[in-house]
């Protein structure tokens, strides 16, 4: 098994991070969670139906030190109702504690203006939405793959 498989199976490491999903639909948070079921992952998946409960739950909390530290990666949908994902990720990269936290775009829309600017306010990826369970299961390989299989410093401190 190589060492990056043998890291992201640590049963440490998989019970220490947390993976946020947040979309206001929830047939498409159960997608992405299911496949990270299916590939074997073993992160916490911690859901949100919109943009305000992720922030609610990230800061002015008392246990959001503690969220903030174990959150490995950020999905945003981009298309939110109330606070879109691009208002979002705003939040998240203008905020200090927040910025370094990954956060992966997610939207059936690909409109070259939409994925710019996202890029420009410091989204670390942007995928479209799959239409096939398996291409979802390919998406959060992928995503593994660039966020979660090599450790970042913070996590030294968690396993």
């Amino acid at each position: 098994m190589p060492s990056s498989n043998r890291l992201l199976n640590s049963p440490s490491l998989q019970r220490k991070i947390s993976v946020f999903i947040v979309d206001d639909d929830e047939d498409d948070r159960q997608f992405i969670h299911r496949a990270f079921q299916n590939v074997g992952a073993k992160h916490q998946i911690v859901q949100f139906e919109d943009g305000e409960q992720l922030m609610e739950s990230l800061i002015g909390r008392s246990d959001s030190a503690e969220k903030i530290a174990r959150c490995a990666l950020i999905i945003l949908d981009v298309n939110m109702h109330r606070m879109s994902g691009i208002e979002v990720l705003n939040a998240i990269k203008s905020n200090d504690l927040l910025k370094h936290i990954p956060t992966v775009m997610l939207s059936t829309s690909i409109e070259e203006d939409l994925v710019q600017t996202a890029y420009q306010m410091g989204a670390n990826g942007y995928l479209q939405k799959p239409n096939l369970m398996d291409d979802y299961n390919h998406l959060v390989i992928s995503m593994q793959a660039c966020f979660l299989e090599v450790p970042s410093v913070r996590w030294s401190t968690l396993v």
